[in-house]
């Protein structure tokens, strides 16, 4: 998901499931064309499924991801 906020900055959210990383998602900040890394979690760094949840509904993202974390399942 891609936004536009105050004085041209881009912030993108990236989630998932990933076999070796597990749920996880990063928050990246682009301004004046450098990027960073805001934040950064997977399952796999000790994380639990309520940390990708809370995520998920912070950011009002699809139910259907949200569901699927909390049945535990991929998405």
């Amino acid at each position: 998901m891609h936004g536009i906020t105050e004085d041209n900055v881009y912030v993108d959210l990236n989630w998932g499931f990933d076999h070796v990383l597990g749920y996880w998602y990063d928050i990246i900040e682009t301004r004046n064309g450098e990027e960073t890394v805001i934040e950064e979690w997977s399952s796999s760094m000790g994380g639990s499924r309520s940390k990708m949840l809370e995520f998920l509904i912070k950011y009002n993202l699809p139910e259907e991801h949200r569901s699927m974390v909390g049945l535990d399942m991929q998405f």
